[in-house]
C-alpha cells in the first residue's frame, strides 16, 4: 500500500506545481511527505507547525481535489507537524503532555474545558475506547494538573467494597465517593457482574450529580455493551457527557514511536519509525512492544534506550489494586504499617510488579511511603521467595 501512496504522491505533484505556481510549491508543499492512508484520510506530514498550519489553511482543498482524482474516490488529507523535540528531557509527550489526534481529540478538548473552568452542561464526563487508545493516559493528565482528585478503578471499587461490606461500614464507603470534590473511575467496565457495587456506584453517580460534583469515568465499552450492568447504574453512566476514543491514527503512532526512539527516528533510524508506525495497528501497547522487537533485532548498543510514557501515580494504583485482589487484602492495609505475612507479602509483591512495570524504586518509595532501600530490600526478599514457591509465581504472573 505505501509502494501505491508514494506512486500516486509523485504523480500528482506536476498539477500541484501548476496550479501554486514554483515559488509557493517550493516554499510550501515540496517538503510535505505522505505517511499513510487510513480511512478515506491521507496523513502528510510537514517540517514544521508553521507549514503545516500554512498548507491546511490554504491549500488543503487543492490537495483534496488532485489526490481524491488521483485515487478515484473522495480522499481527505491531514497535515500534522514533525516533533523536533526528541531529546528525553525536552520531549513533547509525556505524562503530562498526551499525544493528540483525530482519534482522541473531543476528548482532550473537553478535558481541557474542564481544567480551565469553563461552563459546561454537566460535570461528568465517561470515555470509552479499545484497550490501549490512551483513556487512562489522558485522565492521568486531567489529574495531574489538578489538586484533590481521588482515583479509582474497577478492581478498586470492587476489592474496597468488599472489604467494606466485611467490616460493616458499607455507608462510609459510599460517602467517600460521594464527598470526594473531583473524582476519577477509571475501568468501569471491570464491574460487570458485581451487583452490590454497581447498586452502590448508581447511588453515588446521582448523589454527586445532584451536588455538581465533578466525576470522570473510563470503561473499554460503552455503558450499553457492559454485560451483567444493573440498569439504573446504566442510565446515570449515560448521564453526563459521552465521547469514544479509537485506537490511535498514523500520526499519533508516528509521535509515540519517535518519543521512544529518540533522536536517531530523525536520522539513522526514520526509516525504520516511519514503517512500524505504517505497518503497528492497535493500541499504544502494540507499538511499544512492536518497537523493542524491532530494537532488539537492531543490534546497536547505542540506540537501546527505552523510553516508556508512563503516569506513575497511575500505574501504582492499578497495580496496587490488582495486588489487593489477588491477595485479597485491603488497600488500606498495603498502604499501611502491619506486617502480617499476607499483607508484608502481598507489599512486596506490589513493589516488584510496580519496578517490572517502569517505576523507579524512588517513586515506589514516595507512594508506599518508604525510603529507595527499603523497596530495593523489599524486592530483592520477595525474588528470593519466588523461587521455592510456585503458588507466589502464579499470583505475581497474575498480577503483572
Amino acid at each position: 500500500m505505501q509502494a501505491v501512496l508514494d506512486s500516486t504522491w509523485r504523480s500528482v505533484q506536476p498539477a500541484l506545481r501548476a496550479a501554486v505556481g514554483e515559488a509557493v510549491w517550493a516554499a510550501w508543499l515540496d517538503a510535505l511527505r505522505p505517511l499513510c492512508l487510513e480511512r478515506g484520510v491521507l496523513h502528510v506530514e510537514a517540517p514544521n507547525r508553521l507549514v503545516a498550519e500554512r498548507v491546511t489553511q490554504l491549500y488543503r482543498e487543492l490537495l483534496e481535489r488532485e489526490i481524491s482524482a488521483a485515487f478515484g474516490t473522495a480522499i481527505g488529507v491531514s497535515v500534522t507537524a514533525a516533533p523536533h523535540a526528541l531529546q528525553p528531557d525536552e520531549l513533547e509527550v509525556g505524562p503530562l503532555q498526551p499525544i493528540i489526534d483525530r482519534s482522541n481529540k473531543t476528548a482532550w478538548l473537553l478535558l481541557q474545558a474542564l481544567h480551565e473552568g469553563r461552563t459546561l452542561p454537566s460535570a461528568q464526563f465517561l470515555f470509552h475506547g479499545p484497550a490501549g487508545c490512551g483513556k487512562t493516559f489522558l485522565l492521568g493528565w486531567w489529574r495531574a494538573s489538578r489538586h484533590g482528585v481521588a482515583w479509582r478503578d474497577g478492581q478498586d471499587l470492587v476489592a474496597s467494597h468488599a472489604s467494606a461490606r466485611r467490616e460493616r461500614r458499607t455507608d462510609a464507603w459510599r460517602v467517600e465517593l460521594e464527598d470526594a470534590a473531583q473524582l476519577v473511575l477509571d475501568e468501569v467496565h471491570r464491574l460487570a457482574g458485581h451487583t452490590r457495587v454497581q447498586v452502590e456506584l448508581a447511588h453515588v453517580l446521582e448523589h454527586r450529580h445532584a451536588r455538581g460534583k465533578t466525576t470522570l469515568l473510563a470503561s473499554r465499552w460503552h455503558p450499553s455493551e457492559i454485560r451483567e450492568l444493573d440498569e439504573r447504574l446504566r442510565t446515570w453512566l449515560l448521564a453526563g457527557f459521552v465521547t469514544q476514543l479509537e485506537a490511535p491514527g498514523p500520526e499519533a503512532r508516528l509521535a509515540y514511536l519517535r518519543a521512544l526512539e529518540g533522536a536517531p527516528s530523525r536520522n539513522g533510524r526514520a526509516d525504520a519509525i516511519l514503517k512500524l508506525a505504517q505497518d503497528v495497528q492497535g493500541g499504544f501497547p502494540e507499538l511499544r512492544r512492536a518497537w523493542s522487537i524491532e530494537r532488539q533485532g537492531a543490534h546497536d548498543p547505542r540506540h537501546a534506550r527505552y523510553f516508556e510514557l508512563i503516569d506513575p501515580r497511575g500505574t501504582f494504583e492499578r497495580v496496587r489494586a490488582a495486588v489487593a485482589e489477588r491477595f485479597d487484602v485491603p488497600v488500606s492495609d498495603l498502604m499501611g504499617d502491619t506486617q502480617r505475612r499476607r499483607v508484608s507479602q502481598a507489599r512486596k509483591v506490589l513493589a516488584l510488579v510496580c519496578v517490572r512495570a517502569g517505576l523507579s524504586r524512588a517513586e515506589v518509595g514516595r507512594f508506599l511511603g518508604k525510603t529507595r532501600a527499603a523497596v530495593s530490600y523489599m524486592i530483592q526478599s520477595i525474588e528470593a521467595e519466588l523461587g521455592g514457591d510456585a503458588e507466589l509465581a502464579a499470583l505475581v504472573e497474575a498480577v503483572t
